[in-house]
């Protein structure tokens, strides 16, 4: 062991707590790259896992290709993998209309790239051998090794129109065209991802496709990989273009991709070509690099702030030992070698600590959900963490850098300093008068003036510190805006499922019999009426919102009256729900009474509209209307007489508005806006009010969905139950919140340690100061006074940055993910208060503990004292 390195080593020793604070910035800083990389791997892979589940893990696919032209296909340069299948039609079961089974035909591979689980039995190995959806045998006597006939037919409405594709079953449908085919059952599966989860109204079967047996004039699906996913684009359309497949004509919002010629029968596998960062629109996948450039640009730099930090504060305050050491004939290059040697030993110790935080701490508490909460749905929803190479090499490195940077700067700053000055230790300090602040002084009287000359005479130290609570604001509001962004995408993408059970019932229904007994039951959280009606507004040019002044002349006629511009708003919808949905709709502006409703044709306004174009949708305003505004609305009534349609002009006052989605609604109306009142007032303005369909939300316990059950039996409702698709949609969410959460957990606990340390660390580095401040008479109560004070100070002056600069990031990220899904503009305010609030009670809290240490101590032993 060298000089240099022992000498460090004796040095890190006797300053115990110096060396402590520096190793957990380290600590902190690796596990928060490590952790937060891992938990976007792992996300990543969650959602592809689900995507490929649900459409596969091919990448494009052929339909109705012949036998010939499959080896052109699947030898094309470039493709990893093929499979093959055929959808060979639909039949009825048990000729009961409510239910129907799809057969498909797999082979080998079709069978692994649509993920088909094996619950009992095996695969079939030739077209006389079928396996089961364990939806199927539900419904069935039906069991492994039995024969089974199917009527195989293509599926038509009453009006013998094309049903086939849809997983709901609908009355009167029928099968056409239909041959008897028979098979032998040898297995069941597991209900597959491309069964729709809201209904098992059509369930599936699959037989072995053997393109040997086939003949030459069938057609089947061809699905590929390809090795590169962002080559997908280039190599399918050059196969179409050889097959010699028709060029696709594209019209409105008929779309498929903006990469090159359309062909038909060739369609993409968007959403998991979107995952994995290969999408067909461009700038979708800008904006999916630009989150991430911004994301891991706050990541690093709140690395970089951590441990330059905990470095600079340290070596800062040994320039005494550096200028002794310079006395004595060190050099420069001594000197930084004994910051590298330094830094490199708490490397050696923080790094692999934190690489172990950042990796196995989310695995376990992954394991410890699943093991000891088996019956949650996290636990059902198989989270893994993924362990990326990638990963962690660059969160090594990125942390070896930042305290290369973080260990130099002041080293060659401590180097530079004449012996002399260094031994005095007095080049931070402003020397002379250090002007104070009147309104400090005003507010804060002497503690106060006291607490603010400290923080500027030491103007180096002072910035560093407040950098870095600036650095944790920043980034704690940061995040949490991108986390809000990322959970309301996540329900504009995937819709929101908020009931649990529909009931219907044919004819019209008037009574309130079953709605009264609903409301008597403890269990039912919402229920909601489903009576809808079309109605067309005229909106004056001032009332649209100017932001969707395109996209609204895009869709909506206009016309010129009394010079005024009108625009033709034929898409809204008028929701009569009933008092109880009513009731529990939380309400953004206005209050909603119903005698006030019934006067004046009051209405709850929802101005949220969804929309769709090539590679974007989202929710959007589409006008400016307020609470005591009327809207000029008209319904539209047919006159047989004159074969003609009548406009009915009806005045509507907005009460009230709201965001909230009735029971049965997923999602926002098509470019329209939504009207929603009381019986009444839609039977006063000549609306039939009909109680046939009713969406319940429940607590989703079995009994409460007896009893439902029963009421719905009693009054002659035919019931769907939605429980599955439900759980599956409220599973797929706390998946988001999981990882979503994690990583506001991460941050904040990140954002937090920092603040102590630098706070805490700042207050015990200055002890000789504080006591020599002590011994000229002040008094204790006026010492924690002026301490809390510079506390104080720091914590409004970090938020006086951060916050603007906190929203500044999240409005661009705003702006940026808008290009792809339009969610409005989210500020995390919640976040914002977090931020105010929490500041002054971490730093009170980073202060009180070292002051109060530091109060039990012996002044002259700290006005001797050289290092802590």
């Amino acid at each position: 062991m060298n000089l240099y390195t022992s000498l460090t080593l004796r040095y890190l020793k006797e300053n115990k707590r110096r060396t402590v604070v520096t190793i957990i910035g380290i600590i902190l800083s690796t596990a928060l790259i490590c952790g937060i990389g891992n938990i976007f791997v792992s996300l990543m892979d969650h959602q592809i896992r689900g995507t490929i589940a649900s459409d596969g893990e091919f990448h494009a696919t052929f339909y109705d290709i012949k036998k010939n032209d499959i080896n052109t296909i699947t030898n094309s340069v470039g493709i990893s993998k093929s499979a093959l299948s055929e959808n060979l039609g639909y039949a009825k079961l048990d000729k009961d209309d409510k239910y129907m089974i799809q057969i498909k035909e797999y082979d080998e591979n079709a069978f692994k790239g649509y993920q088909i689980k094996l619950k009992d039995g095996r695969f079939p190995s030739n077209d006389k051998e079928i396996v089961l959806s364990e939806e199927y045998l539900k419904k069935s006597s039906k069991k492994i090794g039995d024969s089974i006939s199917f009527n195989i037919g293509k599926r038509v409405d009453e009006d013998g129109n094309s049903t086939e594709g849809n997983r709901w079953a609908y009355e009167n449908e029928k099968i056409i065209n239909a041959d008897k085919k028979d098979f032998k059952i040898v297995g069941a599966i597991e209900k597959p991802g491309f069964e729709s989860s809201g209904t098992d109204a059509v369930v599936t079967g699959i037989t072995y496709l053997d393109i040997n047996n086939i003949d030459k004039s069938t057609n089947v699906n061809v699905s590929i990989s390809v090795n590169k996913p962002t080559e997908i684009y280039e190599i399918a359309p050059k196969i179409a273009k050889n097959l010699g497949l028709k060029v696709k004509e594209i019209s409105g919002d008929d779309y498929n991709n903006d990469q090159g010629t359309l062909y038909e029968n060739l369609s993409f596998n968007e959403h998991l070509l979107r995952l994995q960062g290969a999408s067909a629109y461009s700038h979708i996948n800008n904006s999916i690099y630009m989150i991430i450039t911004i994301v891991t640009a706050l990541v690093v730099i709140c690395t970089i702030a951590t441990v330059y930090n905990a470095f600079s504060i340290s070596i800062s305050e040994r320039k005494k030992q550096f200028g002794i050491l310079n006395s004595i004939g060190a050099t420069k290059s001594q000197i930084i070698k004994l910051v590298f040697i330094e830094a490199f030993i708490v490397s050696v110790i923080a790094i692999p600590i934190g690489i172990v935080c950042g990796t196995i701490s989310i695995d376990l508490v992954f394991r410890f959900i699943q093991r000891y909460f088996e019956n949650s749905f996290i636990a059902d929803m198989n989270l893994r963490v993924v362990y990326n190479l990638y990963i962690i090499i660059g969160s090594i490195l990125i942390v070896l850098i930042t305290i290369g940077i973080s260990a130099i700067l002041p080293a060659i700053t401590a180097a530079k300093i004449s012996p002399l000055e260094a031994i005095k230790n007095s080049s931070n300090l402003k020397i002379g008068k250090v002007k104070d602040s009147k309104i400090v002084r005003f507010i804060f009287k002497t503690e106060g003036v006291l607490a603010y000359k400290n923080l500027r005479r030491n103007k180096k130290k002072f910035r560093i510190t407040l950098f870095s609570l600036i650095i944790s604001v920043v980034i704690f509001i940061s995040f949490s805006g991108f986390m809000e962004l990322f959970i309301k995408a996540n329900k504009v993408q995937s819709g929101q499922m908020n009931y649990d059970l529909y009931l219907y019932k044919n004819g019209f229904v008037e009574d309130d019999k079953i709605i009264n007994e609903l409301k008597k039951l403890n269990g039912i959280e919402n229920f909601s009426i489903n009576n809808e009606y079309s109605i067309g507004t005229n909106v004056e040019e001032n009332n649209i919102n100017k932001s969707y002044k395109e996209l609204i002349e895009k869709y909506f006629t206009k016309e010129n009256k009394n010079d005024e511009v009108i625009y033709d708003f034929s898409n809204n919808l008028f929701f009569f729900p009933g008092d109880e949905a009513i009731s529990k709709l939380k309400l953004k502006t206005g209050k909603f009474d119903k005698e006030t409703a019934i006067k004046e044709n009051g209405i709850i306004l929802r101005n949220k509209s969804y929309y769709e174009e090539p590679g974007k949708k989202g929710d959007v305003s589409l006008t400016n209307y307020k609470v005591g505004d009327t809207i000029d609305a008209y319904k539209i009534e047919y006159d047989e007489k004159n074969d003609k349609e009548i406009r009915i002009p009806v005045k509507l006052k907005v009460l009230a508005t709201t965001e909230d989605l009735l029971p049965g609604h997923l999602s926002s109306s098509y470019m329209g806006l939504d009207f929603i009142t009381y019986d009444e007032v839609g039977q006063k303005l000549g609306f039939d009010v009909n109680k046939d369909r009713i969406y319940i939300s429940t607590n989703k316990e079995d009994d409460t969905r007896k009893v439902i059950k029963e009421i719905a039996e009693k009054y002659g409702y035919n019931i769907t139950d939605e429980i599955e698709y439900a759980r599956e949609n409220e599973q797929s969410m706390m998946a988001m919140k999981v990882f979503v959460y994690g990583f506001v957990v991460v941050i904040s606990l990140v954002s937090i340690t920092n603040i102590v340390n630098t706070i805490s660390t700042n207050i015990n580095l200055r002890k000789r100061e504080l006591a020599i401040i002590k011994s000229i008479g002040v008094t204790p109560s006026g010492f924690n006074k002026m301490i809390y004070l510079e506390s104080l100070l720091y914590g409004a002056l970090s938020l006086i940055y951060g916050i603007p600069i906190g929203m500044g990031i999240t409005i661009l990220m705003n702006k940026t993910l808008g290009d792809v899904i339009n969610l409005g503009m989210v500020i995390p305010w919640n976040a914002i208060m977090i931020s105010f609030v929490g500041i002054f009670i971490i730093t009170f809290i980073a202060s009180y503990i070292p002051m109060k240490k530091i109060n039990k101590e012996n002044i002259i032993e700290n006005i001797r004292q050289e290092s802590i």
